[in-house]
């Protein structure tokens, strides 16, 4: 409890007790600096060994707060602390240290005999310069996020085209985020009933494409095949209506903690990759069913999560958008050189997982949506190295603390059979 001396009032009637005031006072303001510094251990800690953008220290809260500009290596930090008069060091022993911040490190002081501990507590800044966000302002009206997400409003249009787009910003990594599938191969659910259903992760986006309640694409969840990725699609050719077997674009998370496009196709029980879509276009020959040598280069892979779509949009930070050989074209309904709707999925270099909904179907007047070239554009700036489109049209919508981002163009949620989820 703070002294009371300020609130006094002194009616000065002579010099004797105007001296007298001004002793009181002195001694009041006295007691209240004492008293301030009694509750002072640490003036300033300077991060030695590592880039910081900031350390805030919380002498009433007990913490110590670091925010480093990217992801490290956080098991030996070096950190030097500065020391109020009469503050000793009891754990570490010095007041220049190095510290393991992966395990709730902590620092123990003691000041004329009372003993505090101080936890040590470590942020990443979600945005790192790494990533180019000239053409985006950072919003923060859909509430508390974990430190490792960060919105983003695109602030520019497109060709004379108003953009209403979105992204969110992950830091993926053990000590952050959780990249997750969510639904079934059957189903149908809303994205805000996949949010209560799923406690209600900070970020859901829409997911890949489906057809009378069945999910079309791949869907790996915890390494557990949901969907297998073996996608047919009917053309004509000849006169009838054949069947096409394209390799279709995948996103998923490897064994190695990083995101990867891919174009794949299962095959005798096993997912394989392909440098190359499979050169399949519609009226023409179909080509081969994929499998372990056709097309050439296939690879066997096992992602944690994973989710198919397409076209794939990015791959080894090169714009690729094969929708003719994924058959993706005008007959799909995806319709990727016209204005729509837009989700997609991304990864950047820097560990960031990036989340891209966009509005379209003039929800917002002047608002068409946007080609996947647009959409792919977009990423690349961003300096996105891997990316797919997802369903887009009246499925198209990201929800961050369960609120919309966009309108959605069928002027309410669709129901979907699967979504993607950062929790």
């Amino acid at each position: 409890m703070m002294p009371l001396c300020k609130s006094k009032r002194f009616k000065v009637k002579n010099l004797t007790m105007f001296f007298l005031l001004l002793v009181l006072l002195n001694s009041c303001s006295d007691n209240e600096n004492q008293y301030e510094q009694d509750f002072i251990f640490i003036t300033d800690v300077e991060v030695i060994s590592h880039n910081a953008i900031g350390v805030e220290v919380d002498n009433f809260r007990k913490t110590i707060e670091i925010l480093l500009e990217a992801k490290e290596d956080l098991s030996s930090v070096e950190l030097l602390l500065k020391l109020a008069d009469k503050v000793e060091m009891i754990q570490p022993l010095t007041t220049n240290a190095v510290y393991d911040l992966n395990n709730n490190p902590k620092v123990v002081l003691d000041k004329n005999g009372r003993k505090v501990e101080f936890k040590i507590i470590t942020h990443f800044n979600s945005t790192s310069s790494d990533i180019s966000l000239e053409d985006w302002e950072k919003k923060n009206s859909f509430g508390d996020l974990p430190d490792y997400i960060s919105i983003y409003a695109y602030k520019k249009d497109i060709s004379g085209k108003n953009v209403n787009a979105f992204i969110a910003v992950a830091d993926i990594s053990p000590n952050n985020g959780k990249f997750r599938i969510l639904g079934n191969k059957t189903g149908y659910q809303s994205p805000t009933q996949f949010f209560n259903q799923n406690n209600k992760p900070p970020i859901i986006l829409n997911g890949g494409y489906f057809w009378d309640g069945n999910s079309l694409g791949l869907m790996i969840r915890g390494g557990t095949t949901i969907k297998s990725a073996q996608p047919v699609t009917w053309r004509s050719y000849n006169g009838s209506n054949t069947a096409y077997y394209p390799t279709q674009g995948i996103f998923g998370l490897d064994s190695d903690g990083k995101f990867y496009a891919h174009w794949a196709y299962e095959s005798n029980g096993k997912l394989y990759t392909y440098p190359s879509p499979s050169p399949n276009i519609a009226g023409e020959k179909p080509q081969e069913i994929p499998s372990d040598i056709f097309p050439t280069g296939a690879k066997h892979w096992t992602p944690k999560e994973a989710i198919g779509a397409g076209p794939l949009l990015i791959k080894n930070g090169e714009y690729k958008n094969l929708w003719e050989n994924e058959l993706f074209d005008a007959s799909s309904g995806v319709g990727p050189t016209i204005n729509h709707p837009r989700s997609a999925i991304s990864y950047h270099p820097k560990g960031y997982l990036v989340f891209f909904v966009c509005e379209g179907r003039n929800q917002t007047p002047n608002t068409p949506g946007l080609t996947l070239k647009n959409v792919a554009d977009i990423l690349l700036d961003l300096g996105c190295t891997e990316a797919i489109n997802l369903d887009g049209g009246g499925s198209s919508c990201m929800l961050v603390n369960g609120k919309e981002t966009i309108k959605p163009s069928d002027g309410k949620q669709r129901i979907i059979t699967n979504a993607v989820a950062i929790f």
